[in-house]
């Protein structure tokens, strides 16, 4: 007599019974394994995507315009702390030594492991750079900018003759001729294992800082 199990034809031989509760029974407890298995599987995928995506914000990097400034304005701080003051001289060497370590930090990071945008597009290292670069280039333009209308400021009170012109433009050498002196700096510590400190670098002629330093605006815009 033909019967069917789970749909595949059993031929039994004739006088023997089959108990059909057993085969219905047989048949649920094939199914629940069936589900059970499906349900393992996917939570075993979502579990891995949840790694997934954790590793991805992990590794996303959010390029923020004040991660140069907070770093620069750290650094002052901590100049204000140990000399009570600080001048535009410790301006150019905080800011060359701001760029040093973020781009340490940028070759850190880039070392054995991908890095993501906020839109999930890969990051290279060379973006990075270019980022902190551009926010280099901004800091040296608010700088002199912050100079000369506090120049423009004094002269209107009659507190200096003129603009200092070619003081402030000299700044600007001065902050790049950081840069490149403390990514020096940086590489050679690299080298010697030392970590990457404040030097009291001088960058320009001291006439540039004491003009610069008389306009007295550095309190009130870099802490």
């Amino acid at each position: 007599m033909p019967i069917s199990i789970l749909n595949y034809p059993v031929h039994l031989q004739e006088g023997l019974k089959l108990n059909r509760e057993c085969l219905k029974s047989q048949g649920s407890q094939n199914e629940d394994r069936k589900v059970f298995h499906r349900d393992s599987l996917e939570v075993s995928q979502l579990s891995k995507n949840r790694e997934i995506l954790m590793d991805k914000i992990k590794h996303t990097v959010v390029q923020s315009a004040a991660s140069f400034s907070d770093m620069r304005a750290g650094i002052l701080k901590e100049i204000r702390e140990e000399k009570g003051q600080y001048g535009y001289h410790d301006v150019v060497n905080a800011c060359g030594l701001s760029y040093a370590r973020l781009y340490s930090e940028i070759e850190l990071r880039h070392e054995n492991e991908q890095y993501y945008k906020t839109d999930g597009t890969p990051l290279t290292k060379e973006e990075e750079i270019e980022w902190l670069d551009m926010q280099y280039g901004q800091e040296v333009e608010w700088q002199k900018s912050c100079a000369r209308i506090a120049a423009q400021g004094q002269a209107f009170q009659g507190n200096i003759s003129e603009t200092p012109t070619k003081e402030i433009e000299k700044l600007e050498d001065a902050f790049y001729q950081a840069r490149d002196a403390y990514m020096k700096l940086y590489h050679e510590s690299k080298q010697d294992g030392r970590p990457l400190a404040l030097q009291n670098f001088v960058f320009g002629n001291s006439r540039m800082y004491e003009v610069l330093d008389r306009l007295g605006n550095l309190q009130e815009r870099v802490e």
